[in-house]
């Protein structure tokens, strides 16, 4: 296993105060500073590997922000992303991670996978106990997905009524094409009014964030390639993404899988520099975009929670709140812990459920403390997360930001 980074780590400790995980269970044996100790005495095999040594590498959101806070430059998400590629072939993987990946990468498949998850979730919901949660979320809060994946709903190719600006490459992501069909339709709304026509590969697949993250990268690295394939071209002015985690796979951690596999990434790279989370992409167009808004819509208060992958990995954060608070309609208000990250973490709120509890709960707390009735963020699993750990009796709605604005376009 290639550690040779850890020694870029001067034990400081500024990682521990950055950190979710840690400063809820405040055990420095969970903490990044030791999960990099673990992993050096591991490398040079002072350590042996145990089921004990896996749990703790498991033990983290991968929201990057002890990488983003660390002065010695050391990348943590690559380290426990290689060393969680190690345990795999240490402990092997359960089958329902197999089974996801076999999933997100055949896209006949999941799209069935999907369907029938949608006819058991309403039967669930009509039969079986309401009380049942998987991880955090109880089972009547989880979102139905879509009656059919958005990418079939919609044209290949959608022109704007008025003379086109250029076109700009849409990837849905999973969270949109299945579940959160209404970002999609937001997203491709938006686009029109400004004047681009919006093209939707139709066979794009998974980003492989979920994979690579849990250490798969041959499964990612397919992925990725085919991709890669698909969004790289010349003629586009971008390509635009709606969800953060998706948006820093294609932006930045493509590269880096590609490098631990020791590929090739001069395409990735390429394709890196067009790539843009729709937020960012519609700000640099704003002064276009509000001589079209009605203003005469009822005034909203909205505060925003900053996603760690559209934060840390894309330095998208300030652009977003402007965008909010340019809004006529739109008192933006910010919420005290506005950029911490909200414990969801892909499938940690259901493999540590009682830490991810904690954190969201504040998050929800500090949230309603503001006064707003939307709580607008730009990533479908903080979204999934937030919303779902809501209760029936809350008034809050969580929207992507995007929906805000286009709620506000003819």
């Amino acid at each position: 296993m290639k550690a040779e980074e850890v020694h870029k780590c001067a034990k400081c400790g500024l990682c521990q105060t950055k950190c979710p995980v840690y400063r809820e269970v405040l055990n420095e044996s969970e903490g990044p500073r030791a999960k990099v100790q673990l992993i050096k005495h591991y490398a040079e095999h002072d350590l042996a590997s145990s089921k004990n040594l896996n749990r703790i590498v498991a033990k983290c959101l991968m929201c990057g922000n002890c990488t983003a806070h660390c002065p010695s430059g050391l990348r943590h998400d690559a380290l426990f992303m290689r060393m969680r590629s190690q345990m795999i072939d240490d402990f092997g993987e359960h089958w329902q991670m197999r089974f996801v990946y076999h999933l997100l990468t055949h896209g006949a498949q999941l799209n069935l996978a999907t369907k029938i998850a949608r006819w058991g979730h309403s039967v669930a919901l009509r039969n079986l106990a309401r009380e049942i949660k998987i991880g955090t979320i109880p089972l009547k809060r989880l979102p139905a997905f879509n009656r059919q994946p958005f990418r079939n709903q919609v044209e290949a190719v959608i022109h704007p009524k008025s003379a086109s600006r250029g076109k700009v490459l849409y990837f849905t992501g999973c969270g949109t094409n299945y579940v959160y069909e209404d970002i999609g339709s937001a997203v491709v709304h938006v686009l029109n009014r400004l004047g681009f026509e919006v093209e939707i590969p139709q066979d794009q697949v998974c980003c492989g964030l979920p994979m690579f993250f849990h250490g798969n990268l041959k499964k990612a690295r397919a992925n990725i390639l085919e991709n890669i394939g698909i969004f790289d071209r010349p003629d586009i002015k971008a390509v635009v993404v709606d969800c953060a985690t998706c948006g820093a796979a294609l932006r930045k951690e493509w590269i880096h899988v590609l490098e631990e596999m020791d590929s090739n990434t001069a395409n990735a790279q390429r394709l890196s520099k067009k790539v843009q989370d729709i937020t960012e992409f519609v700000f640099g167009y704003f002064d276009l975009l509000a001589p079209l808004l009605d203003q005469d819509q009822p005034t909203s208060t909205v505060t925003y929670h900053s996603p760690c992958h559209l934060r840390n990995d894309q330095g998208i954060q300030s652009q977003i709140e402007a965008l909010l608070d340019s809004i006529p309609t739109i008192i933006y208000k910010r919420s005290a812990d506005f950029d911490t990250c909200c414990g969801g973490g892909g499938t940690f709120f259901m493999d540590f459920p009682e830490i991810s509890k904690r954190i969201v709960e504040k998050k929800i707390k500090n949230a309603k403390a503001t006064g707003a009735d939307i709580l607008a963020t730009g990533c479908p699993g903080c979204r999934l997360n937030l919303a779902g750990n809501l209760t029936e009796s809350d008034p809050m709605r969580v929207l992507h930001p995007i929906q805000l604005i286009s709620n506000m376009l003819p």
